[in-house]
């Protein structure tokens, strides 16, 4: 666990212990919880982000199909090229 080290002016710092004191926790713990909830808050952020991307590439995939650019493969060629690639990869020539 790593720890954060921040400055801020007596008089907020003041407040901010009253305002823990108050809800019988230390302004330590106040000040986790809400580095937690600010976590968690992100965590959806990227989430959505990638969700939104995603749903691009499905789009963008669906569109090339409908105008008759798409190619299929059957699952054994598939597999077949994505085991070279994880050869080159594998001796770092990708």
């Amino acid at each position: 666990m790593s720890t954060i080290h921040f400055r801020i002016d007596d008089e907020t710092k003041r407040l901010a212990m009253q305002a823990a004191e108050r809800q019988k926790m230390s302004l330590t713990e106040i000040m986790r919880q809400r580095a937690e909830e600010l976590a968690a808050e992100e965590r959806l952020h990227q989430e959505g982000a990638h969700d939104a991307w995603l749903e691009q590439q499905i789009t963008t995939a669906f569109s090339r199909y409908d105008a008759g650019e798409g190619h299929f493969i059957s699952d054994e060629e598939m597999n077949s090229h994505m085991d070279k690639l994880k050869a080159q990869a594998t001796r770092g020539k990708l």
